[in-house]
């Protein structure tokens, strides 16, 4: 019973984390599948495993591919697709989700700037407060952006104890 429970355990982990998220929980099984097989699997074979659609499983399958989880494979002299989940949760996210971080903390820089620029010319008490704003959130932008930058740039592991151990030294334990 180890080996079936350990999936049964994780299988509910994944579609618990994919509701967390927004999904359905259709999403989580689907990598659940692919995360415990050493093959890819095809469309059909995978609508099999979890007992959803084939049109409910090709959506899902969409999207896990367009944010990284799950990659589309050929096999030679076969037409159909197949699909294998990322296993190395650590890569996928660095490569996936602290570039998406990044993307979104430029895009937001950007967007704080040009409605900095619109606010040049304008001296009233209003846009002196939208201006601090703004300006507040520029640096808090900064910051994020550099902390996102440490993270792509170096092992999650050691950049995550370096911070404790510096936040401990800088606040004292007893606060943590």
């Amino acid at each position: 019973m180890g080996v079936e429970e350990a999936k049964r355990i994780m299988m509910e982990h994944f579609a618990n984390t994919a509701r967390r998220f927004g999904l359905n929980e259709l999403y989580g099984y689907i990598y659940g599948v692919l995360f415990f097989e050493d093959e890819p699997m095809s469309l059909g074979e995978i609508a099999d495993k979890t007992s959803y659609s084939l049109s409910h499983v090709s959506t899902a399958l969409k999207l896990l591919e367009n944010i990284g989880l799950v990659k589309r494979v050929k096999k030679p002299g076969d037409k159909r697709a197949y699909f294998t989940a990322i296993k190395n949760i650590r890569e996928w996210r660095k490569e996936a989700y602290y570039k998406k971080i990044v993307e979104d903390v430029q895009q937001t820089r950007e967007n704080l700037l040009r409605a900095l620029e619109e606010l040049e010319s304008d001296e009233s008490e209003e846009a002196k407060r939208i201006r601090e704003r703004i300006e507040f959130a520029l640096e808090r932008n900064r910051i994020a952006e550099k902390v996102v930058k440490i993270f792509l740039m170096n092992e999650e592991e050691a950049v995550l104890k370096l911070m404790l151990e510096c936040l401990e030294e800088k606040l004292g334990r007893a606060k943590l």
